[in-house]
């Protein structure tokens, strides 16, 4: 995308998983084209600065499939740019977790702006952090006795060892 001049912007990529992106089709009011709506809501324990924003939906005018191979093909990249700040909503909820409405019958909004960049260090963060709560201990939780791959490699190592090379490894001469 190019910005004033002609120069092209700096980018921030998001990853999400397809259950936080949703995909809305609708026709315009004025011409009828159908146009998409793509909502990203935020996972739950994204922090910045100390404010947890699960929960908080944001409109991006793109979402891509993945490219990543870190991913497979359930994550949506999401681009972002960097010297835009990202608009995040989330509706009032009163004590028993029900929207408040406005005036107009409309829910009441909560609004906030973020940083793209920091946006995506919260992100990195909290699943970082989600990992360590989850799957630290998987390797060691195994009940197959195996213990890893390389434990397995060094007991395959061994074996092929125990098996050894044929005394008359050596070519002859004819």
């Amino acid at each position: 995308m190019e910005g004033p001049g002609g120069k092209r912007r700096e980018r921030v990529w998001l990853s999400f998983h397809e259950r936080y992106v949703r995909r809305t089709e609708y026709a315009d009011r004025k011409t009828g084209e159908e146009r998409v709506l793509f909502t990203v809501t935020l996972p739950r324990g994204t922090e910045v600065d100390g404010v947890d924003l699960g929960g908080w939906q944001f409109h991006p005018r793109y979402v891509e499939p993945n490219h990543s191979r870190y991913h497979d093909e359930h994550w949506r990249e999401v681009p972002l740019l960097a010297d835009r700040p990202v608009r995040l909503s989330r509706d009032v909820l009163d004590a028993d977790g029900n929207p408040l409405p406005d005036g107009e019958g409309r829910n009441q909004k909560e609004c906030a702006e973020v940083d793209p960049s920091r946006l995506g260090e919260a992100l990195v963060e909290s699943r970082r952090r989600w990992y360590e709560q989850n799957c630290r201990g998987r390797a060691e939780e195994r009940t197959d006795g195996a213990g890893g791959l390389s434990a397995r490699a060094q007991e395959a190592r061994a074996a092929s060892e125990a098996i050894g090379t044929p005394c008359d490894a050596t070519p002859r001469r004819r």
